[in-house]
């Protein structure tokens, strides 16, 4: 019961966010960026050494190889995340000690960019990558940049987003 309990706060959480009118600065800063384009990200406050590592739509868990998976991975079992179509989410893991101590969720409706972090789905999908980005499952804030590109095929007029460091 308090699982279900639980499952339905984060959906009405979700939906709460959703319905306001104010971005997170972070999605106003990405939504100006224009193709080709690699940028530093806005300071949000975060301490030296936090890792920022984006979930992509119908992504809910990191993958194996990403640093911290498995205490990141732990946090959103225990939160029942499922990724859906409507948002992405970017989870911030700051410096501290073990556990889901220290680990937020930032959740993103889908504007007019997608997040791309599966590096098959980068090197099929991408316009370009300029020599020296390198995409990364997680970046630590002090390196992170995001490379704003287009689909290889212009089949919509969506920017794509990816994290890395160059």
């Amino acid at each position: 019961m308090i699982p279900l309990l639980r499952a339905a706060g984060m959906l009405a959480l979700m939906a709460l966010g959703a319905c306001s009118a104010e971005k997170h600065p972070l999605d106003r800063h990405l939504a100006q960026l224009r193709p080709v384009t690699v940028a530093a990200l806005p300071d949000m406050g975060w301490p030296a050494g936090t890792l920022l590592c984006p979930l992509t739509m119908y992504q809910s868990e990191l993958s194996d190889s990403a640093p911290h998976a498995g205490r990141v991975n732990a946090f959103l079992k225990q939160k029942q995340f499922l990724g859906d179509e409507g948002h992405w989410s970017l989870i911030v893991v700051k410096p501290l000690p073990a556990g889901d101590a220290g680990i937020e969720q930032l959740f993103f409706k889908r504007a007019d960019y997608d997040v791309l972090n599966d590096p098959q789905v980068i090197a099929r999908d991408a316009q370009t990558v300029p020599a020296g980005f390198v995409p990364q499952a997680c970046v630590s804030v002090e390196q992170a940049r995001v490379l704003v590109t287009r689909e290889h095929e212009q089949r919509s007029h969506r920017k794509l987003i990816i994290f890395g460091a160059s």
